[in-house]
């Protein structure tokens, strides 16, 4: 491969050679071996290519930061190369691209730093409201959590309550839950499973939402911005994060929350600001059934509609004498919830629709099928 005359190559030349960047950008060892047989031959020309390569593995977005031992090595080889020149370093545009990079990562490390140590220092959703307002426990005397792996991490509560927290999941707790109310504080995503105690209401907080529970299994989901509970066992509260911090400090004892049930979600509407009440995307089977339970011939549709309640917990809403005369002849069996009801509803030529954590049948009857 023919390469063109390097040694005229400016910096910024350099930095825009393809051949240059697969070198540094892509870590390719042909180039690699090149450009190290280029240098051993070219020694005046270390300091601009240190330059080049450090410009552009700041601004590599795999790797947006140099190890600041480094940046100092690049930094005393062009300081030490101010010796052969025959005008002050200091006026070569060389040092003054060099300078500018150099003080760019700078600031941008400082800035890394500097948050990084104030996002530590806070609690978690201080962004939203100070847990002060919600909770001393979780202000002092407590254990932050952090699942910097890449697959879920199971953390056993000292009340035997465990949480499965998903990765770059953010946990906290008090060392010891107060004699009247369990709380925690969550960022990102985790699956608790509650130990019942009816003494001690479990309260998860999160910058949009609380939740309380008294013994259950669910799954909350937080982002920057929104927020969702997911029910599989037992009931729970969900409260607006601001109706919280209202009662907390007026005491007015008029909280009402959304109480969900299995197979139920709800989610923070972040453009209406208010709690959603829906059914989960995937709902799960509560009361095992026979796998021929879902095979009907002839069957009255209603009868079909009451096993889908008992097998998912759900409450389905229908006009039962408009349906008196729909019968289902069909095997539903391995199907899920919402492909039965597409099947059903096809048969039936009726529709369905989720209101607040119900299933809505809407059906014409069947008379003229």
């Amino acid at each position: 491969m023919r390469h063109p005359d390097y040694r005229n190559y400016s910096v910024d030349d350099l930095t825009r050679d393809e051949y240059f960047r697969q070198w540094v950008i892509d870590r390719d060892s042909q180039s690699g071996a090149f450009w190290s047989e280029w240098l051993a031959e070219n020694p005046d020309c270390t300091d601009k290519v240190q330059v080049a390569r450090a410009f552009l593995q700041a601004l590599e977005e795999k790797n947006t930061a140099l190890q600041p031992a480094e940046l100092d090595q690049i930094f005393n080889d062009i300081l030490h190369s101010s010796q052969r020149q025959e005008i002050p370093f200091w006026r070569t545009t060389v040092f003054r691209i060099a300078a500018a990079l150099l003080l760019f990562i700078g600031l941008g490390y400082v800035s890394y730093s500097f948050l990084t140590k104030s996002r530590a220092g806070q609690p978690v959703g201080s962004r939203m409201a100070s847990l002060d307002d919600l909770s001393p426990a979780l202000t002092s005397d407590y254990t932050e959590t952090v699942n910097e792996s890449a697959e879920p991490r199971t953390f056993l509560l000292h009340d035997s309550s465990t949480v499965v927290l998903y990765p770059n999941g953010r946990l906290r707790y008090p060392n010891h839950f107060a004699a009247t109310k369990r709380e925690v504080y969550l960022s990102g995503r985790a699956f608790f499973s509650v130990k019942k105690n009816p003494k001690m209401p479990f309260w998860v907080y999160t910058d949009q939402i609380s939740t309380q529970v008294l013994g259950t299994s669910f799954l909350i989901t937080t982002g920057e911005t929104d927020a969702k509970v997911e029910v599989r066992s037992g009931r729970v509260s969900v409260y607006m994060r601001k109706d919280v911090v209202k009662e907390e400090t007026t005491r007015n004892n008029e909280l009402v929350g959304m109480v969900l049930t299995p197979n139920q979600q709800v989610v923070f509407s972040t453009t209406e600001k208010r709690l959603v009440k829906s059914v989960v995307e995937q709902p799960i089977t509560l009361h095992p059934v026979r796998q021929d339970a879902y095979v009907f011939e002839e069957t009255p549709v209603t009868d079909v509609f009451s096993l889908l309640e008992k097998t998912y917990g759900l409450t389905f809403i229908y006009d039962a004498s408009n349906l008196k005369e729909c019968y289902l002849t069909a095997n539903l069996a391995g199907e899920s919830l919402f492909e039965k009801l597409n099947l059903i509803c096809k048969i039936t030529r009726s529709s369905y629709e989720m209101v607040d954590g119900q299933i809505v049948i809407h059906s014409k009857g069947c008379e003229n099928k």
